[in-house]
């Protein structure tokens, strides 16, 4: 069994020039996916991208080398220099993953606090990933207990109550 991780850029991180830089296309991302499930020490892997975010959530032999690789990956992607991202990815690794995948599906991390779309396209990764065969225990047992406090958190607290999106704010 792996580690989790979390790499990416949100809304808190970069600008959005430097969010579309490294954002992927919907019918890119099973591809995307597939390759990063083939890293060296990655066993599991899902992308999110909207535009407020770029993520991968994965499990790795071990975190912080696999989220290395991770990082470097998503780069070469897109053939971008790490002095052209500068600060803008973050990393997260263990708790601090599964806080952050917490935070992220409750709409608790989002431009808009409490919209609810987030959750549908994290759903959505989770079911992209698992079709291209790269989800496994940990990221299942880590996503399922997020889609549940995520449906919590809105059930038994007043974050839902006006809750927009982007656009329409």
């Amino acid at each position: 069994m792996g580690e989790l991780f979390v790499v990416g850029m949100s809304w808190r991180t970069a600008p959005v020039a430097i969010r579309e830089k490294l954002a992927f296309r919907e019918e890119e991302v099973p591809g995307v996916v597939s390759h990063l499930v083939a890293q060296p020490g990655v066993q599991e892997a899902l992308l999110i991208s909207t535009c407020n975010r770029v993520e991968v959530y994965g499990v790795g032999d071990a975190a912080e080398p696999s989220a290395r690789a991770t990082r470097a990956f998503l780069m070469a992607q897109r053939s971008l220099p790490p002095s052209e991202l500068g600060n803008a990815l973050y990393q997260h690794h263990g708790p601090q993953a599964v806080r952050h995948v917490f935070r992220v599906a409750s709409a608790l991390d989002s431009l808009v606090v409490g919209e609810a779309q987030i959750l549908g396209q994290l759903k959505s990764a989770y079911g992209v990933a698992g079709q291209v065969g790269a989800t496994g225990p940990t990221l299942a047992r880590c996503l399922e207990r997020a889609f549940g406090v995520a449906k919590r958190v809105r059930s038994e607290t007043s974050i839902a109550r006006g809750a927009a999106n982007v656009s329409s704010v």
